[in-house]
């Protein structure tokens, strides 16, 4: 049965399998590093059909129908089953390939392969609308107070040998002279201990937020140039956050984290530039 009504499918076929009309193509600008950008005002629409389109694939895809490493169903199956034009299952397919949920490959054996979504493009949405909104670095802070102890707490019950043995690397990672003297390398090595501890948890709902919100806040141009000495007393904060780890002790591992964040909050008001 068609996911579309005949009036989206007969306007979408008036697109080619090579063209669009000019109406329909957003203007492009080319960046500094060479790259394709959406000119000023253009905007990219995702036709109704193909949404729909994508919406039944994408369902397909989570209920586990199409197993991962499989092929979905050529382009002819799916243009005989869905009832639409193949520049709309093309654009379809885009979609799911923006979302990470397949991959799309030309020549013999290829086609749309499914592939496990990993959470990045739910992160990068999410990072996209609280950077729109204005969201501030007080603010995600102030969220990372409630999910970072909770990271932290399932952590300590559900850690495996693997993961305590990435925080604890990179914990050693943390004490070298290289790393405590530089800024860029410090924030690198601190943004990959959360992640680390986030992954532990083994919640990937937990993991997803915790990641999307580092990721903000030390790769997004806030980051904030501390003194060596405090980069050192994090290090000892984060190491004895370990050991609560490796010791099960969730409610204090989330105490000593806690207290972690509230010393950055009051570092940032006292570091940042006015």
């Amino acid at each position: 049965m068609p996911v579309a009504s005949s009036d989206s499918i007969s306007a979408d076929t008036t697109l080619t399998d090579t063209t669009r009309n000019d109406a329909s193509t957003p203007d492009t600008t080319e960046t500094p590093l060479g790259h394709a950008a959406l000119a000023p005002g253009a905007r990219v629409v995702v036709p109704k059909a193909a949404r729909l389109v994508a919406e039944t694939l994408r369902e397909r895809i989570l209920t586990r129908e199409v197993p991962i490493g499989a092929h979905l169903p050529s382009a002819e199956a799916l243009l005989e089953e869905l009832g639409v034009s193949r520049a709309t299952l093309r654009e379809a397919l885009n979609v799911l390939e923006s979302e990470g949920l397949v991959q799309l490959r030309r020549g013999p054996g290829g086609g749309a392969i499914v592939t496990a979504p990993d959470g990045l493009a739910i992160m990068r949405s999410l990072e996209s609308l609280l950077r729109f909104q204005g969201t501030t670095v007080e603010q995600i802070m102030e969220v990372r107070l409630v999910v970072d102890p909770l990271a932290v707490r399932l952590a300590a019950a559900a850690a495996d040998a693997e993961d305590l043995r990435r925080i604890g690397a990179s914990v050693e990672r943390q004490r070298r002279s290289e790393v405590l003297e530089s800024h860029e390398e410090w924030f690198r090595e601190n943004l990959y201990y959360h992640w680390a501890i986030a992954a532990a948890s083994h919640n990937p709902l937990v993991r997803v937020l915790s990641e999307s919100l580092h990721n903000i806040v030390l790769t997004s141009g806030v980051q904030i140039d501390v003194k060596a000495s405090e980069r050192r007393r994090s290090s000892d904060d984060h190491a004895a956050i370990y050991e609560l780890l490796v010791a099960r002790d969730g409610e204090g591992a989330a105490l000593r984290l806690q207290r972690h964040l509230e010393r950055s909050l009051y570092l940032r008001a006292r570091y940042a530039s006015p």
